[in-house]
């Protein structure tokens, strides 16, 4: 099983790259120079345009064609295909608990290296944009949160799940770490197709288990987080929501994730 699962991840990752050699183009005047002035050396790697600075009304990166958006939401469905739908299916409520852990372990993983991206920009002088940082920030405090939720629920209990969410975690970081530093728009397009698959995995979930759902207590990580914790209010919009249930909590996660990508395909087109 594990064979076949290999060899469709494979086949999907190729035809994926085939789709995309033109979202990471290299160009004449896109590539640093080692004979760049020091006021060049501000474009990194191969960010087509200056790293914009706070108070600058930039977006950070270059548009993506059509064709490229549709192959990274084709990936990110063929990739959970392969992995999530083969490994955590769920046929009873502890596997589907430990689906949604190991997905929260894994889709936190892009916050974290656009944070360290922006922290070794900042490191080195090249540029400081204190809102991309804190937009990042919330985001990963919010899915810590929805991890924890995942760990009271003990979706974490069994080691296989752990070692195979935990090692897919680490791959996945430097390959978001690696998007980000090449195109950020393409980085927060394909964490786009992430958050809406999350978003749609959650919402299956939440509309087949309601009845369950609603005879379930709602954990205390959630109702610490949603009703108490001051930063859920500084990511977006959103009032605090109701949690009386474990169906109020996961309609809250499924929310988050909605946001996210919503926050993701604003970040494509408009600065901060």
């Amino acid at each position: 099983m594990i064979t076949i699962t290999m060899l469709k991840l494979s086949a999907v990752l190729f035809l994926w790259l085939h789709s995309c050699t033109n979202a990471f183009p290299i160009s004449s005047g896109t590539q640093v120079s080692k004979h760049a002035s020091k006021d060049s050396m501000r474009t990194v790697l191969f960010v087509s345009q200056p790293l914009p600075d706070d108070g600058q009304d930039i977006v950070f990166g270059r548009p993506l064609n059509d064709y490229t958006k549709e192959s990274n939401k084709k990936l990110v469905y063929g990739v959970k295909a392969a992995i999530f739908d083969t490994f955590f299916a769920e046929q009873t409520m502890e596997r589907a608990f430990a689906r949604f852990w190991a997905l929260e372990t894994i889709a936190r993983m892009p916050y974290f290296s656009y944070l360290s991206a922006l922290h070794m920009y900042e490191t080195l002088g090249w540029w400081r944009r204190s809102d991309y940082l804190k937009i990042h920030f919330l985001q990963t405090w919010n899915e810590q949160h929805h991890l924890l939720i995942m760990e009271e629920l003990k979706g974490n209990q069994r080691w296989l799940d752990r070692f195979l969410a935990q090692h897919l975690a680490v791959g996945y970081f430097f390959m978001a770490l690696m998007f980000f530093l090449l195109n950020p728009t393409f980085a927060y397009n394909f964490n786009q197709a992430v958050e809406e698959e999350a978003f749609e995995t959650y919402n299956n979930f939440v509309a087949a288990n309601e009845e369950f759902l609603k005879e379930q207590p709602a954990p205390n990580a959630a109702k610490k987080y949603y009703l108490e914790d001051h930063l859920f209010l500084e990511m977006g919009s959103r009032p605090r929501p109701q949690i009386e249930s474990l169906y109020d909590t996961f309609c809250a996660i499924r929310d988050d994730e909605a946001e996210h990508a919503h926050t993701m395909e604003t970040m494509q087109r408009e600065a901060l």
